[in-house]
């Protein structure tokens, strides 16, 4: 693996520590002001002056419906995948400025390398503002990085992100003078097995083209299992390169952890 490689992954890792430090919310905790008696009730008048803190649901399973008043958090999904031909790092970073705004940051990493020929090694950084015209669609550009330099890009997203059930199309364009064009599908579906397992597949696509024809193109499939927002299990990858492919394939396992 060459040195840029190792930058790139060095430079995940770092991303993940600052979007997992990014994406908590500050909170200042009130002093309280008179008596109270530990006595497991908080009927005292100084309880009644402090504000509740509202808490979030991680397990046993993210996304099930809270029991009580809850906020949703937005998980940062950091896979690894390693298959008997090469291996990927994907993450995605997905936030709302704030709960109330319809503007938000979107970064997603893909790092592939492969075990004997460095020059099979690829990456992409998205690095994107969006906003949120309507319900669930965005309206999204920044910048991507790739082996091929820097260039501006804009598209859209729907997202759709349910209890068990996510949803995400973004078609996207490179602003050059030779634009080329992607567009990006993952589905994912996490029925609960039991009350601490739940089933993980999950299918990830994506298809860069330009005037000329196919770029690149990839079908990344996964299935497994989930516990406590730990994803893990069996890896099938289908890649296909230039205007007239041969699909490349690789097999192997994957490891998901969802950071909050």
């Amino acid at each position: 693996m060459n040195k840029l490689f190792i930058k790139i992954l060095f430079l995940t890792y770092l991303l993940v520590q600052v979007a997992a430090v990014y994406s908590q919310e500050q909170i200042i905790i009130p002093s309280i002001n008179g008596e109270f008696k530990f006595d497991g009730n908080v009927d005292d008048d100084c309880w009644r002056n402090v504000n509740s803190l509202s808490m979030v649901m991680h397990t046993p399973t993210f996304g099930n419906e809270p029991t009580e008043k809850m906020v949703s958090a937005q998980p940062i999904p950091v896979e690894l995948m390693l298959g008997n031909k090469y291996g990927t790092v994907n993450l995605v970073f997905s936030k709302n400025f704030s709960q109330t705004s319809r503007f938000g940051f979107f970064h997603m990493n893909t790092v592939k390398f492969d075990y004997k020929d460095e020059y099979k090694n690829s990456f992409i950084l998205q690095d994107l503002v969006y906003v949120e015209t309507f319900k669930n669609i965005r309206v999204a550009a920044g910048v991507a990085y790739s082996k091929g330099g820097f260039a501006p890009t804009a598209g859209l997203q729907y997202l759709f992100v349910g209890k068990k059930f996510m949803f995400l199309f973004a078609p996207r364009v490179n602003i050059e003078s030779d634009p080329s064009y992607d567009i990006m599908t993952s589905i994912q579906y996490k029925p609960e097995i039991n009350d601490r397992l739940n089933l993980y597949t999950r299918i990830q696509m994506l298809n860069l083209f330009n005037a000329e024809g196919n770029i690149k193109s990839y079908q990344w499939m996964r299935l497994g299992l989930e516990a406590k927002g730990l994803q893990f299990g069996l890896a099938f990858n289908l890649d296909e390169f230039g205007p007239d492919p041969s699909v490349d394939t690789s097999f192997g396992v994957f490891i998901r952890k969802e950071i909050f």
